[in-house]
């Protein structure tokens, strides 16, 4: 039989594959993330080497940078890592350093130089912790892990229970008009109704977060199948709800910008090029955007500060509330995780848990007597309030475990559960970082109570990896003799 020769063939396997960014792409996005700013800012090297301060929070841009710069580069960037270092770069970086450089602070309270210090410090080292926990690699079980997709059938539940809702959260509100109005007609709405926060936080904010997740979950739904009813039904409702409930003037900006970066990740491919471009847009909308959001907040929809003059307003307030939680700590000493638990339970009414804590922001405002308290409480003031020192580390610690879960489900071994909550996260983490904790745990805890009914472990794999028969399949049966 006559053999045939076949010429080895060499595949390349970076043909249509993700890679990494260029070494001058590279530097081109580190100097614009970085030391461009200190020229922005007029920043002398005399002044930076000779203020102690001045340096560290150098330092800290820098670092900043630098760490957004090698995960920008990667052939697979992480969304989730990269929003990480915007807020350390963009919101408590270069907005710090021109608060101190023209030594004004956006809120009337006293900070000493050692508290701001130890902020520095701290936002550095828990920063970096938290990064080398994200990436750390994945066990062999993790790597086994069975699928979680979305039932059709408890999107429809959750749909059912999303009508009733949607109405309460209206007629509390002032209705429809107040909702195309202003967040001071809502608010002023829900104090004549008699709403307590926790009311409020429940069956208002829950609303916010149900008709997110339904939309979300009737889009993949449709990917699958675009004739579903359910889906299509689904998503007609939840984008009337979204039209009411998540316009720039019923919701806050936070809430608005994880509703547009929600609905994005979950339903556009998430290319490279893609995450870059989203979180370059990121660091400079929030330095430059967010402020003039400001518009829909106002009764009078006016613009506020604009440019660099909006860096020492209470937007960009984590420099100066992070070293205000650290003073407040060396006075006070840890509340060993009693803030926490308040994350945790948000809901639960003060007239049953009568010792429930306040907002971190609210406390430091209180103890600082400013009569203003709707302060920020940044996610380094939350860690060393709660456990001192040692919350720089347990800090890290937490979030690093509950997001490396969805890190890996929506990277690693995506299902529809990582890939709601991944794209949910990347959105909302700007407000779990900025804080307060207890303000922002509610609709991230109720968002994530959502996502995990609505999609249950593959029932299918579950078997299979138990050694037991799968139930769809038929199963034949032997006679014994």
């Amino acid at each position: 039989m006559a053999q045939t020769a076949t010429a080895p063939v060499t595949v390349n396997e970076n043909i249509d594959g993700p890679v990494k960014l260029s070494f001058g792409k590279s530097l081109f996005t580190f100097i614009f993330l970085g030391p461009v700013w200190f020229v922005f800012l007029h920043l002398s090297l005399s002044t930076a080497l000779s203020n102690q301060i001045v340096s560290l929070q150098v330092i800290l841009i820098l670092i900043s940078a630098l760490m957004f710069t090698l995960e920008f580069r990667k052939a697979k960037p992480s969304p989730v890592v990269l929003v990480i270092w915007v807020f350390n770069c963009g919101v408590t970086g270069v907005p710090g350093l021109s608060q101190i450089m023209a030594g004004a602070y956006p809120w009337p309270l006293v900070v000493d130089e050692g508290s701001l210090v130890v902020a520095q410090a701290c936002t550095m080292i828990a920063s970096l912790i938290l990064i080398m926990l994200l990436d750390a690699p994945h066990s062999q079980k993790s790597q086994n892990s069975i699928s979680r997709n979305l039932s059709r059938v408890r999107v429809r539940n959750l749909t059912i229970l999303m009508v009733p809702a949607l109405f309460y959260a209206v007629r509390s509100g002032g209705g429809l008009g107040s909702f195309f109005s202003s967040r001071a007609a809502i608010s002023a709405a829900k104090s004549a109704a008699g709403l307590t926060k926790a009311q409020s936080g429940l069956f208002v904010t829950g609303a916010q977060a149900l008709v997110l997740f339904v939309c979300v979950g009737a889009i993949l739904l449709r990917k699958k199948n675009p004739k579903d009813p359910i889906a299509n039904i689904s998503l007609a409702f939840s984008g009337i709800g979204l039209l009411i409930l998540g316009n720039p003037l019923s919701s806050s900006r936070f809430w608005f910008f994880t509703v547009l970066t929600t609905l994005a990740l979950c339903t556009i491919k998430l290319t490279p090029g893609r995450i870059r471009f989203g979180a370059l847009s990121l660091f400079f909308g929030s330095m430059f955007i967010f402020p003039l959001a400001d518009y829909f907040r106002r009764a009078d929809h006016s613009f506020g500060s604009v440019g660099s003059s909006a860096w020492l307003t209470g937007d960009f307030d984590a420099l100066q509330i992070t070293g205000a939680g650290i003073q407040w700590f060396q006075a006070n000493g840890s509340v060993w995780g009693h803030q926490l638990l308040g994350a945790i339970f948000p809901v639960i009414p003060r007239s049953i848990w009568t010792g429930k804590p306040i907002d971190t922001g609210i406390m430091i405002a209180r103890d600082s007597g400013m009569k203003f308290d709707n302060i920020s409480g940044p996610w380094v003031a939350e860690g060393v309030i709660n456990f001192g020192y040692l919350g720089v580390l347990i800090f890290p610690l937490m979030i690093a475990f509950l997001f490396r879960v969805v890190k890996f489900r929506a990277e690693l071994f995506p299902d529809d559960f990582g890939t709601i909550l991944n794209g949910f996260l990347v959105g909302y983490l700007p407000i779990l970082m900025r804080g307060s904790l207890i303000q922002a745990s509610g609709a991230a805890g109720l968002f994530t109570i959502y996502v995990w009914y609505a999609s249950p472990k593959d029932r299918k794999k579950a078997r299979s990896r138990a050694g037991l028969p799968v139930l769809s399949e038929p199963v034949t049966l032997s006679k014994v003799p």
